[in-house]
């Protein structure tokens, strides 16, 4: 049975759509890695109820995050609704996984939208130009693609608490270059592993 909500460590993890805007290449859904026990493969996408009923067996988290197998943002409504709800019941700290498309998928700046809801933003940026971009992510917006990540990562960074900038440690990747990067649009950086598959 696919899994809605999982921990790792102190964070709890929702798994609301496998649907994303990108296809990056080294992204472990593609490559059907999970790395443990969870079914992160959705046969359907949870409503708001089961997403609230997934959570309520967890008790010892220090913040939920909204990451599975596909891009959260694209079910914006759900997205406020269940981060509203989890300020209120839990009040614990509520972060995204973002490819940081979201603006481009909905046609407008939605970050205003969660701020006061949401307190950090993790934002894919896996590259430190758009060509890397395309070659690697692989975005249905072309060269808007990477512009749109790094104007979401700045918007953000004026309205979100915090906000990360994350890479995949692909081969060959200039890190050096994507840290600069992330650090000149206003936000901090993280390095992530690559798993081959």
């Amino acid at each position: 049975m696919p899994t809605l909500a999982y921990s790792i460590r102190n964070s709890l993890y929702l798994n609301i759509t496998n649907r994303c805007s990108n296809a990056c290449s080294f992204c472990i859904k593609l490559n059907r890695y999970t790395g443990d026990e969870n079914d992160l493969f959705l046969d359907t996408e949870p409503s708001f109820d089961e997403i609230m009923a997934a959570i309520a067996p967890f008790s010892d988290f220090e913040e939920v995050v909204f990451c599975g197998y596909g891009e959260s943002l694209i079910r914006l409504e759900i997205v406020k609704q269940v981060a509203e709800a989890v300020k209120q019941k839990y009040c614990t700290r509520v972060r995204i996984n973002t490819d940081g498309q979201a603006n481009l998928v909905h046609g407008r700046n939605i970050i205003p939208e969660l701020a006061g809801s949401v307190d950090c933003f993790s934002v894919s940026l896996n590259a430190p130009d758009a060509e890397t971009y395309m070659r690697l992510c692989h975005s249905p917006f072309g060269a808007a693609g990477f512009r749109g990540v790094c104007d979401f990562i700045r918007l953000a960074a004026a309205e979100i608490p915090e906000v990360i900038a994350s890479v995949v440690r692909v081969p060959s990747l200039d890190v050096d270059a994507c840290k600069a990067l992330a650090l000149s649009l206003g936000a901090s950086f993280r390095l992530r592993p690559y798993y081959q598959g």
